[in-house]
């Protein structure tokens, strides 16, 4: 839920914008389209309840709005904003206040001292937020002061920065602060309102607010307990030590110098939750390669063309490779047989050696045509039958009634299959018939056989038959595959990389040293087979067809060409844009952990994310995703020594590792009761804060250097 402190409804002075007057019914849809869950009223020197209490009707049920006001403070002749915000109970009382005060002047013209601040608004136990530093107009560290020292609670005291970055500076420095939008134009809110501050904590009222701030530890306890904890006891190290663990469903962060054990302790939590059935790995940033995750050389690639809806060719291939030449009845044995007189009596009477053979091929391919029809449908009803979802979806009643027209189907094509084949082996039979006939007849009588066919049918159609299977390669060979494009992940600035594929079947001519074979063989055998086979097809009708075809075979390795998917090749790579790019190691980190966080688990178990990324990619994504599946219930267990990820995701746990000369420590706490405590109460507890900036930055200096460089 995120928090929003400064927020203008009106335009109530005259350098006020015009954009920041907004009625209810408009204000109900904006924060309906936004994350904000916390919101105060803090118009300047103005306070009107009518609208105050319009707006909170409209969004009661997803925001609380809280009555507030932003006052010009005159101190020293310096001019400073306060802005002032109390509980929805007493916004009454805040508007009698500000109706008196303002009754002989106007928002433009009235100011107020810090004393008399004080004096009217601090029985109302408010919150005080100042502008400060570069938050103008500013009131001075000595001008704070002086309300701290005056007010009932100096804890409810806060400093306004301009963005997260100062904010979070200001709190490593010991300064309580906060920031909010001051928006000026409400067209604009959706999207200012994703950079406002986040509650990690679900506070319910302005007084549980207010507890926060004096980390009262059982109004944080009560908070804290509404996530789910889960008491873990670890032997990480196979020693004597064991280890007592809290982790929420929630964001859980392990920190501590090298050494103390950070990583065995995730080992040791993912085997306990692998063993509960919860399965999970460590990610380890520093063990992961985005070229091996994704696989460029393709060690574990493997496709087909058919995967592409093209044919294979098994058959074809295989045809033409065992091809022999059909030799035509030569004219000689006409002559030889016609020029002798026939001499034998029995053999004049036998009419059968006259008898002219049937075409078999007709029959053949009759028969082979109902076979694969055959084929198909007995293949579907098998699909059918085990197909689950489909007898869900259509019904009992209409499953048999398909089933029983399926079954018509495929009896009545076996019988059309029989008698096929009945016609297809008689023809066979009684070509056979003849041929042996014929050929007993002739050496019976010693006179020269008969011919039984001119054998320029089998010779043409054997021709054509190698056509048609060439045909049907060589098309199959010229056909493109469509690249395939996968997403890796987001570089930010530099755009989107994807990891890219690119197949092609070689056609003889292809050269392309950065593509690889997909399947086991080589390139010279693919590149000479591709090539023979079109130079097979230019000879189809000469007299050097099957040189060419007994060339093919000479060819070194040919017979590991079975079919086209054997003659694939692919080029696999990543780019951007649609131009080849290499990440770095620091974006391929960035991209491994950003898919990592992009998966739905129950659990995440990462060490050291912050491995080669830079600290604007940790704040801006990857702590956000963290929250993200924080608020999803996601239990996410971090080990790491970046104080973005520590402090920034404002942790319900952080488990902190020490060692010293009389051994190892394991404390527990959080960033809002600002404590770690001994698990074994052997030593004393510790301030979060300070051991944070001490473990994860090196020490206030550290923290004083990142404000440098920020700037304030």
């Amino acid at each position: 839920m995120k928090i929003d402190i400064h927020v203008h409804t009106k335009k109530t002075k005259r350098g006020d914008s015009e954009n920041r007057n907004i009625n209810a019914e408009r204000f109900n849809e904006i924060i309906r389209e936004t994350e904000v869950r916390i919101l105060a009223i803090t118009n300047h020197n103005h306070f009107d309840i009518e609208q105050y209490q319009q707006i909170s009707e409209k969004v009661n049920d997803i925001c609380q709005i809280w009555p507030g006001v932003e006052l010009d403070i005159i101190e020293e002749g310096r001019r400073g904003h306060l802005i002032v915000i109390v509980s929805p109970e007493k916004s009454q009382e805040l508007n009698d206040i500000l109706v008196d005060l303002l009754k002989d002047t106007t928002a433009d013209d009235f100011n107020i001292s810090i004393e008399n601040t004080v004096k009217y608004f601090d029985n109302l136990e408010p919150i005080y937020i100042a502008h400060y530093h570069a938050k103008t107009p500013n009131l001075l560290d000595s001008d704070i002061d002086k309300i701290s020292s005056s007010v009932k609670n100096p804890k409810r005291v806060l400093k306004e920065a301009t963005n997260s970055i100062s904010t979070g500076i200001y709190i490593s420095h010991g300064h309580s602060s906060i920031y909010g939008s001051d928006i000026q134009n409400w067209d604009e809110y959706e999207e200012i309102s994703k950079t406002l501050p986040d509650l990690r904590l679900p506070v319910e009222s302005f007084e549980q607010f207010c507890l926060l701030l004096e980390k009262d530890i059982a109004t944080i306890d009560t908070l804290l307990n509404k996530k789910t904890k889960e008491s873990i006891q670890l032997n990480p190290f196979n020693a004597a030590e064991l280890i007592d663990i809290d982790i929420y469903n929630d964001i859980n962060i392990i920190f501590g110098s090298k050494g103390t054990g950070k990583t065995e302790i995730l080992k040791a939590l993912s085997r306990y939750y692998n063993d509960k059935g919860i399965s999970n790995t460590v990610y380890e940033s520093n063990t992961l390669n985005l070229k091996e995750i994704f696989d460029l050389k393709g060690h574990h690639f493997n496709t087909d063309v058919e995967d592409f809806d093209i044919d294979d060719c098994t058959e074809e291939i295989e045809s033409i490779w065992n091809s022999n030449e059909k030799n035509i009845t030569s004219v000689s044995s006409y002559v030889r047989y016609f020029s002798d007189e026939q001499t034998n009596r029995i053999s004049r009477k036998l009419k059968i050696k006259d008898f002219t053979p049937l075409d078999e091929s007709s029959s053949e391919r009759n028969f082979n045509e109902i076979v694969s029809s055959l084929t198909k449908v007995s293949d579907f009803i098998t699909q059918i039958e085990s197909d689950q979802l489909l007898k869900e979806t259509i019904g009992q009643e209409l499953l048999e009634e398909l089933t029983s027209v399926l079954d018509k189907i495929l009896d009545k094509l076996k019988k059309e299959s029989e008698k096929r084949i009945i016609d297809y082996r008689s023809i066979t039979l009684f070509n056979q018939f003849i041929e042996v006939f014929v050929e007993e007849i002739s050496k019976k009588t010693g006179q020269p056989q008969k011919p039984i066919n001119t054998g320029f049918a089998e010779y043409a159609s054997n021709r054509i038959k190698i056509e048609r299977d060439l045909k049907k390669v060589l098309q199959n060979i010229s056909k493109p595959i469509p690249f395939q494009s996968e997403y890796v992940g987001d570089l930010g600035e530099k755009g989107k990389l994807y990891c890219k594929t690119n197949l092609v079947i070689q056609n003889g001519s292809f050269v392309d040293g950065s593509y690889t074979p997909v399947k086991n063989v080589t390139k010279n055998p693919q590149k000479y087979v591709a090539a023979k086979l079109t130079s097979i097809f230019r000879h189809l009708y000469s007299n050097s067809l099957f040189e060419k075809i007994t060339e093919l075979k000479e060819i070194e390795s040919s017979e590991t060409i079975k079919n086209i998917s054997d003659l694939l090749q692919f080029n696999r790579h990543f780019t951007v844009d649609n131009n080849s790019y290499t990440p770095s190691s620091g974006e391929s980190s960035m991209v491994l952990l950003h898919n990592e966080l992009l998966e739905d688990k129950e659990i995440y178990i990462i060490d050291e994310p912050e491995k080669s990324l830079g600290n604007d990619y940790i704040s801006d994504v990857i702590v956000p995703m963290l929250k993200e599946k924080a608020l999803m219930g996601r239990r996410i267990i971090i080990a790491t020594h970046d104080a973005n990820i520590a402090v920034r995701t404002l942790p319900y746990n952080s488990v902190y590792r020490e060692h010293d000369i009389n051994g190892y420590y394991t404390f527990s706490g959080n960033p809002f009761s600002n404590n770690l405590v001994c698990k074994n109460d052997t030593k004393d507890d510790l301030d979060w804060k300070e051991i944070s900036m001490k473990t994860l930055e090196g020490g206030k200096e550290a923290f004083g250097e990142r404000g440098k460089i920020y700037g304030n």
